[in-house]
């Protein structure tokens, strides 16, 4: 159940209760954004922590002492809790190149890159909730940015923990009407009434139109499967499966700013098709969305795309006219996405041991389902890691 409004958060310390606030301008979590953020964890969030994300959704505490010290001898300091932000460095990070994957960072160390982090799951030496701090200057043999320290058994711990610090307390951020200040006006970031998709300008954003380089529809078999037990890739032609993806590439010389890459690293096509995969031709009428888990994102290190729908309108040789419909969150508010244009088909690939494998991983992948004679087949030379690539395009008489 859904109780943003009214819990007590009983479990604070009362020095800490009677400052921490919510952070100027931080957007209300919705019950679908936080089910979404859960669904990407290896164990939903402990109950101590979600509570205080639900009623906060990032906080501010003022200044307070961790109770200990860094590697440097530096008194640990905290003043204020990450939140599910799109944008924005007060973000929660899960995991990561630098952070065990069953770790999500709450915090910082006031004033250093070091962070906090709540373990998800139960380990043989600590048990889920345990909280801990990443320390980087603390000596290591290794090539770990982290060395990781545990400072507290929970979340509620770890606040019960802190002592704030009066004196330095974080001053309320005074607020400025400014007409271009995004976080008070963010519906300025938005055209009304909105560009219309053009051969020009496919790509529309908050009303605004953008050109683009090209855009591309991937369709790629995975022949090595992960094997949990033994962690590796292991080599199974007979576990095929299939994966789609779409790229959109902005034009470099259209002289934007910050300019847009939109990618969906993951469309649930055969979840839109009844569980198959589509033959070529049925690719002209399909639709895809917005049901189904799909992994898309506005551009790198840039908000996720939501309720996305794909629509292909038409195809044409090795090209599809789609229609991608989205929305995305920006500064508390959400904007809608449309692309309407061309994409090229670049066809099936995948990599296999042997050639005579190609018809197995394709019987394997697609279900008995994949047509051979929509499709071209180019084997290429085995590579330095004893693979065969393979790419099917598409073989009809008027595809280039």
């Amino acid at each position: 159940m859904w109780q943003g409004g009214a819990m007590s958060l009983a479990f604070l310390p009362p020095a800490l209760a009677s400052r921490i606030r919510q952070a100027p301008h931080a957007p209300e979590l919705t019950p679908e954004r936080l089910e979404q953020f859960e669904r990407r964890l290896s164990q939903p969030l402990p109950a101590d922590f979600r509570e205080v994300l639900v009623r906060f959704n990032g906080a501010l505490l003022g200044n307070c002492t961790a109770g200990f010290r860094d590697a440097l001898d530096r008194e640990v300091r905290i003043d204020e809790l990450l939140g599910l932000r799109a944008e924005d460095r007060r973000g929660l990070e899960y995991g990561g190149e630098n952070i065990p994957s069953d770790v999500v960072v709450f915090a910082h160390q006031f004033g250093s890159i070091n962070r906090f982090g709540l373990q998800l799951t139960d380990r043989q030496d600590s048990p889920r909730g345990t909280v801990w701090f990443f320390d980087s200057d603390a000596p290591t043999e290794t090539e770990d940015l982290f060395v990781a320290r545990e400072c507290a058994p929970s979340f509620s711990a770890f606040l019960a923990q802190l002592t704030p610090l009066p004196d330095a307390a974080v001053d309320p951020v005074p607020v400025v009407d400014a007409p271009d200040d995004p976080w008070r006006h963010p519906e300025a970031l938005e055209k009304v009434p909105a560009d219309a998709p053009t051969p020009e300008k496919p790509l529309v954003l908050a009303g605004h139109g953008h050109a683009i380089e090209s855009a591309r529809l991937d369709v790629y078999v995975r022949t090595w499967v992960p094997d949990l037990e033994a962690r590796e890739y292991r080599y199974q032609p007979d576990r095929a499966t299939v994966m789609y993806s779409l790229e959109i590439h902005a034009r470099e010389s259209s002289g934007e700013d910050g300019v847009p890459e939109p990618h969906a690293q993951t469309i649930p096509v055969a979840a839109a098709t009844g569980g198959r995969h589509p033959t070529l031709a049925e690719w002209g009428t399909l639709v895809v969305g917005p049901e189904g888990d799909w992994d898309a994102w506005y551009g790198n290190d840039a908000p996720s795309l939501q309720d996305n729908r794909l629509t292909v309108l038409a195809l044409s040789g090795a090209e599809l006219q789609v229609r991608w419909e989205a929305s995305y969150s920006q500064y508390g508010r959400d904007f809608a996405f449309l692309f309407e244009g061309p994409v090229r088909l670049e066809g099936i690939r995948f990599d296999v041991k042997d050639v005579a494998d190609i018809d197995g991983v394709l019987a394997s992948a697609f279900g008995g389902r994949h047509q051979a004679w929509e499709w071209t087949r180019k084997v290429g030379e085995r590579d330095e890691r004893d693979r065969v690539p393979v790419t099917l395009v598409p073989a009809r008489p008027e595809f280039p």
